[in-house]
């Protein structure tokens, strides 16, 4: 049977992306209605749909993934469909509103990011000790140190070049205000960038460095020292 669903999502639920996932996944199970913010903090859901459907959707939207942790998801009320929505929507503020959470967002997810870097960089530093303690076959290691800081000079690179964008981004937003909708698609493409880098530099770097841990076990064995 078709209801119609108010549900209030709590925690960490703003500034972090929480709603266009909640649409993403309302769409893709078909439901209609929308998603908003409240003054409280809070994320409020309201939605048509069949009742098994909207319960699945629930427990898809009560996650913690990335910056988004939903502490607890709330149904207010169950009631008849009114059949009034067409589809899924997001129900924006104000246009200041609206651009200062995707850049609030934006910079949440780069500041996320720039701390794997700094992890990544006291990985890098350990490493650095062990190949100070070996002998003199560690010559045959130094193409693949030189390789890594090639790797780590190029991640510096794509960081300042992510700054850029960033910068270039807010300069767009100036020249662009006169068409919200735009800003808002535009800085939502650059937040998922922002993602998708997070999640390839970290998976590359962490293959990296696990292959390196290896040869750095082969050579110890080799010259006694394991």
């Amino acid at each position: 049977m078709v209801k119609r669903f108010e549900i209030i999502a709590k925690g960490k639920v703003q500034k972090v992306g929480y709603r266009d996932y909640v649409e993403e996944v309302a769409r893709s199970l078909g439901i209609v209605g929308f998603v908003e913010n409240l003054k409280d903090g809070n994320v409020r859901i309201v939605c048509e749909g069949e009742e098994g459907i909207i319960k699945k959707f629930i427990s898809e939207i009560n996650i913690k993934k990335g910056l988004i942790e939903v502490e607890d998801v709330q149904i207010k009320s169950i009631r008849d469909a009114t059949g009034e929505f067409k589809f899924f929507e997001i129900k924006y503020g104000t246009l200041e509103d609206e651009i200062g959470e995707r850049m609030a967002t934006a910079v949440k997810y780069a500041s996320a990011m720039w701390m794997d870097i700094k992890e990544m960089k006291g990985d890098v530093k350990e490493m650095k000790g062990d190949i100070k303690e070996m002998k003199s076959d560690i010559k045959e290691m130094k193409g693949d140190i030189k390789e890594m800081k090639s790797d780590i000079k190029e991640m510096k690179s794509d960081i300042k070049e992510m700054k850029d964008d960033i910068k270039e981004m807010k300069g767009d937003i100036k020249e662009i205000k006169q068409d919200a909708k735009e800003v808002l698609k535009k800085q939502d493409e650059t937040i998922k960038e922002i993602r998708e880098l997070r999640l390839d530099l970290k998976s590359y770097l962490d293959e990296r460095f696990r292959k390196i841990e290896e040869e750095i076990k082969v050579i110890k064995a080799k010259i006694g020292l394991a």
